[in-house]
């Protein structure tokens, strides 16, 4: 049977890279894993080799990963070969955030404080939880503090030590911890959801040797990713016995802001004394594109795929002079897109951040909208003008949780996508979502979008058979938009530029794009050159990383006046040509 899938396997021809990982006879390594390499499928095959080669008398294999994306992926790799048991028990395929819900928090949650019932995960303000021992302070000024709930509060690691934060920001704990005294009232939130599993483990050492013998071994994909309570959690299973494989690059952190650590899976490779394995050839960038990108990064071994024919697919620097709107490197984008025979509907023009994103698409009104008025506009701005409607749907269906006061449906929801019963209501908000006379396109009058969005999402919540959480009006308004805004299109949108597509790095992230511009402030620039010179780690250094590495076949650097003047030399001995 072995020698079967093996023979399978390398079939679908294999790297020797790829190969060495997937067979290795450790149970325990890390795979470093340069962009476009293979990475989740090497994962995949990993996962089904260890699984059908399963040593333990008891327990499974955990493969882990951070979206339902990479998730159904190993399940189709799975099926692709045959091996459709290793979906089920006692194996288990699923992201992070689910695997703590399902065997950490759910079944022993309870533990903690001795809590009566079992603990909720809260996706809305809850009720009645008002007085002050749910409440920490954030200083402000003048000696002055103001009050945070316990459901906005985010645990942190910092030192050894927790700190409770609030948009960044170190809260001031009174006696009690309100965060505490929200779980002891039964509720905790996603951010503090890791906290409570490192804690009930740390406290419950049979809990944790429950867990460790009922996976002997765990595989994390995109392990760059991982956060501080990720790892601890992490830490506590391998010293109970289970054996970890964590698979990622860590040039590719780009999570800061969720407690993303880009040190460590070097940090863990010291730590856990285990093996480095490369993969570090790319499926995706050409050879040209690969030799400039991988300067940015510390991978020196990040080679392309081979050499392309065509001379002008390559990477480029152009200078751009009007960065009110970006104008000319979009045009000479879609001029050079066309000598590299590129349609523009496999590229896309990559921003650092919302301010260049919003600059180049046009005149956005809804972004001062709040709250999940502001959620559900956003997600008519993905169907409308970036036509995006994966992450269209998961943010309507974020807003939908909060409009609803229905934790456990919403959680049986997430968590049973494939059952009869959940695919009908993904139909269902599907339908909604699709359609302009359900939900209103981001091009109507805010009054009239409002008036509609009312009517329809009301409709739509009794369909699902859910309630709404409190009154509709309260929760759909117009606050953060002027009475004259209001008369104005909530998008009007830029016509006179070529139609490409627009995104955030974050966004693209595990993408492969035929052409791509990146665009970016010149402190961002700058920012990038320096850490590159110094060989320091840094968040712009690798958000750029990550841009330039999606390019298939061309890559352009829209880089502002002042930041080119400086360092044109520094981009050309990188292996950029000149625009």
């Amino acid at each position: 049977m072995s020698e079967e899938l093996k023979k399978a396997i390398l079939n679908q021809k294999p790297t020797k890279e790829q190969q060495d990982a997937i067979f290795s006879e450790d149970k325990e390594f890390i795979l470093r894993s340069a962009p476009g390499s293979g990475k989740t499928w090497t994962s995949c095959r990993r996962f089904i080799w260890r699984g059908s080669n399963w040593e333990y008398s008891s327990g499974g294999l955990a493969l882990l990963s951070f979206t339902n994306t990479a998730v159904n992926e190993f399940r189709g790799a799975a099926k692709g070969v045959g091996k459709v048991d290793l979906l089920s028990e006692p194996n288990y395929i699923g992201t992070i955030d689910s695997f703590i819900e399902r065997f950490v928090i759910t079944p022993f949650g309870h533990k903690l404080h001795n809590l009566q019932e079992r603990p909720k995960l809260l996706l809305d303000q809850p009720k009645g939880l008002q007085n002050n021992k749910f409440k920490a302070w954030k200083p402000i000024s003048h000696g002055r503090n103001m009050p945070v709930h316990a459901y906005d509060i985010t645990p942190v690691v910092s030192d050894d030590d927790v700190k409770f934060t609030y948009q960044g920001a170190e809260l001031s704990i009174n006696q009690n911890n309100p965060v505490i005294e929200l779980f002891k009232a039964g509720y905790y939130t996603h951010s503090q959801r890791l906290f409570f599993a490192c804690l009930l483990l740390a406290e419950n050492e049979h809990v944790l040797n429950l867990l460790a013998r009922r996976f002997p071994e765990i595989i994390i994909d995109e392990a760059q990713d991982t956060n501080q309570w990720v790892l601890m959690l992490l830490d506590s299973l391998r010293k109970a016995g289970t054996k970890i494989t964590l698979i990622g690059d860590p040039d590719q952190c780009i999570y800061e802001f969720s407690q993303a650590e880009p040190k460590s899976l070097e940090n863990k490779k010291n730590e856990w004394s285990i093996s480095e394995l490369p993969l570090s050839k790319s499926f995706r960038c050409n050879n040209r594109i690969a030799n400039a990108a991988k300067n940015i990064s510390g991978n020196a071994v990040f080679t392309g795929c081979g050499d392309d024919p065509n001379q002008f697919r390559k990477a480029y620097i152009f200078r751009e002079s009007d960065i009110t709107r970006y104008s000319n490197s979009i045009q000479a984008f879609n001029t050079k897109l066309n000598d590299c025979d590129i349609h523009t509907e496999h590229s896309k023009i990559l921003c650092r951040g919302h301010d260049q994103l919003q600059k180049i698409k046009g005149e956005s009104r809804y972004l001062n909208l709040q709250g999940v008025t502001k959620q559900i506009a956003n997600a008519c701005f993905y169907r409308d003008v970036i036509k995006e409607y994966k992450i269209s749907y998961d943010t309507f269906v974020l807003a939908l949780k909060q409009l609803t006061a229905e934790e456990e449906f919403w959680i049986y929801f997430d968590e049973n996508q494939e059952q009869e019963e959940v695919i009908s209501l993904r139909i269902t908000i599907w339908k909604f979502l699709k359609s302009n006379t359900q939900l209103p396109p981001i091009s109507n009058n805010l009054n009239q979008w409002i008036a509609i969005l009312k009517t329809n999402i009301v409709k739509l919540i009794a369909d699902l058979q859910l309630s709404i959480s409190g009154n509709i009006g309260s929760k759909i308004r117009v606050n953060g938009i002027s009475a004259e805004d209001r008369n104005f299109p909530l998008f009007e949108e830029e016509t006179s530029l070529p139609v490409i597509r627009q995104e955030t790095i974050h966004q693209v992230k595990g993408e492969t794009i035929e052409g791509v511009l990146v665009l970016g402030s010149t402190k961002f620039f700058n920012k990038v050159v320096t850490s590159t010179n110094n060989n320091e780690s840094s968040e712009e250094r690798r958000l750029a990383y990550v841009a330039m590495s999606r390019a298939k076949h061309l890559l352009i650097i829209g880089l502002p006046n002042s930041h080119y003047d400086k360092h044109r030399d520094t981009w050309l001995k990188w292996g950029f040509n000149e625009l």
